[in-house]
């Protein structure tokens, strides 16, 4: 949510920084969390600071007590504040946050500008999709085998329209771990790639070139599968997810260290 420029008198001299919203929201609990979620992320609350009280929150957001509460209860559940009877609400440390709760995951992914959280999300997409891939391999019933033939034969025809592609290629894997039979994981990756794909250093700028490059891989992938070999289905998979990153991954870094996992490049 957009903030006005500028902060009330009042509002300068409580040091919160919280200009009053130009126009109240239609679910004001859920935007009150987002907005206060993102400004934690951002910094604007370090950790172990107070997050101001409920008098300057209504007057900031022109909600109830009620709201605020309900928000500041939302918060603590996500684990980015701490409520302590007596003492207030305190902002926790980043190590405390639940990350795989949508609403911190999407506001550390839009505030992620070293590529550190995404490149942490292809590491965890590399050694799932892997494990999920070498369980498929084993578990295809006819049903996948065909469903994976019929859309590596769509993506064939897609590499020069991004949006079908992306279509597909989510299509494809999401195929590939429904039949490992591994739904902790595949539910871990559904949430990854939910804040992920909204983001626009994730999905990247990949040339046409790029697209067929990766469809290599796709069919690489394929073929392990079909031959029922889990360890190369594996290893295809892990190398698509990291190749496919670095390819599209923002920067100069992206073209100095192709060729090397996210994890093993320096800083991230």
């Amino acid at each position: 949510m957009t903030a006005a420029p500028s902060a009330s008198a009042d509002e300068s001299a409580s040091g919160t920084n919280l200009p009053r919203w130009p126009r109240r929201p239609q679910r004001l609990a859920t935007a009150v969390v987002g907005d206060l979620a993102d400004r934690i992320v951002a910094g604007e609350y370090a950790a172990g600071s107070p997050l101001p009280g409920e008098p300057v929150l209504c007057e900031r957001f022109g909600v109830s007590r009620i709201t605020i509460r309900e928000a500041v209860k939302a918060l603590e559940a996500m684990r980015l504040v701490e409520i302590r009877q007596g003492a207030g609400t305190t902002v926790r440390a980043r190590e405390d946050w639940n990350l795989l709760d949508q609403t911190v995951l999407g506001a550390v992914v839009a505030h992620d500008d070293d590529l550190g959280i995404l490149d942490e999300i292809i590491t965890l997409r590399s050694q799932l999709e892997g494990a999920m891939a070498s369980r498929a391999a084993t578990r295809l019933d006819e049903g996948h085998r065909a469903g994976l033939a019929g859309l590596l034969a769509q993506i064939d025809t897609a590499t020069d329209d991004l949006d079908r592609y992306l279509d597909l290629d989510v299509a494809f894997h999401d195929v590939i771990m429904s039949a490992s039979g591994s739904p902790l994981s595949r539910a871990i990756i559904a949430t990854l790639n939910t804040q992920a794909f909204g983001s626009g250093p994730y999905i990247g700028t990949p040339t046409t070139a790029d697209r067929k490059k990766s469809n290599v891989e796709h069919h690489a992938i394929f073929t392990a599968l079909m031959a029922g070999d889990g360890d190369a289905a594996s290893r295809a998979m892990s190398e698509h997810i990291c190749q496919s990153w670095l390819r599209r991954r923002p920067g100069e870094q992206a073209t100095a260290q192709r060729g090397k996992s996210p994890r093993e490049r320096p800083g991230s």
